[in-house]
């Protein structure tokens, strides 16, 4: 089944709701296991729209609690954003929750855990790098391309640039790395992803990506405070971020559980079954301890 496809037949079987915190309407969506010990809080990447985790929801909601929301369009502020994250999951009385983000989602998920490590149970990071000293210096080289794209997207006409965008957005990524049927997977939700976007949109998740580059470099002490609940599932071939930024992760948090996955930065969304085996192990851990 191809990517729109599956992501609409999940759309009519998990309604999303609207909660407003400090004036500010956050689209979430909360199932599953509602007494589960742990709720899975999924922090979704740089396309911004939380239903593109759809596949680990079912594979996880049986049981677990789930929990996954859009970053609402007027906070463009990493650091505010991280602190709005935290205010809705009190608001939805959110127990033992399990941070697991991915590529910008990891770097939300280790703002928050940096703040707020003591009311966290585990942090599981997908696809993402560190935000040490030596990260942020990559990252803001990184991005300056995605400055030059957010002065374009201002002054052109969005739907004269939109196709250039799509394509920025797969190289980005590394996409034409990945094999044949992985790849046409992605060409799929690629294609469905810009078809969703507008330029507000794009502006806004362009915007809390160079943000993340301006944030307080994390020191050895913050990654303390989570090194030892979390795990780190990361592609092989992970071509979004520098390998520097990447083997810097594993420095700041030895601690952490680490796996290698085949594929790229977005085998998030095509190797599902090997992050959902994966967390689970670890997850399962957690309560033997």
């Amino acid at each position: 089944m191809a990517f729109a496809e599956e992501i609409q037949w999940f759309g009519k079987t998990h309604p999303f709701a609207e909660e407003k915190i400090d004036g500010i309407s956050t689209r979430y969506l909360l199932c599953g296991k509602a007494d589960a010990r742990y709720t899975l809080v999924y922090l979704v990447g740089g396309t911004g729209i939380s239903d593109v985790w759809f596949n680990h929801i079912i594979q996880m909601e049986e049981d677990y609690r789930i929990l996954t929301f859009d970053y609402p369009m007027e906070i463009n502020d990493s650091e505010q954003l991280a602190d709005h994250i935290m205010k809705l999951m009190k608001k939805l009385d959110i127990k033992n929750p399990v941070l697991i983000g991915a590529s910008l989602g990891g770097f939300i998920a280790q703002l928050i855990a940096r703040r707020h490590s003591d009311i966290l149970s585990a942090v599981a990071l997908y696809s993402t790098c560190s935000l040490s000293q030596a990260s942020i210096a990559d990252l803001k080289k990184q991005y300056k391309s995605y400055g030059v794209l957010m002065g374009l997207m201002k002054i052109v006409p969005y739907s004269w640039i939109k196709k250039m965008l799509f394509a920025v957005s797969k190289k980005q990524v590394g996409m034409e790395n990945e094999n044949p049927t992985d790849k046409a997977y992605m060409e799929d939700f690629f294609a469905w992803i810009y078809g969703h976007y507008t330029k507000k949109f794009d502006l806004h998740m362009t915007g809390l990506i160079i943000d993340v580059a301006g944030i307080k470099p994390f020191e050895p002490s913050d990654y303390k405070r989570f090194d030892n609940k979390t795990l780190l599932v990361l592609p092989k071939a992970d071509k979004a971020f520098s390998e520097a930024a990447q083997a810097d992760l594993l420095l700041s948090m030895p601690k952490a559980k680490t796996v290698k996955v085949e594929g790229g930065h977005t085998a998030t969304l095509y190797q599902v079954d090997e992050y959902v085996r994966e967390t689970r192990e670890f997850l399962e851990s957690l309560t033997n301890e």
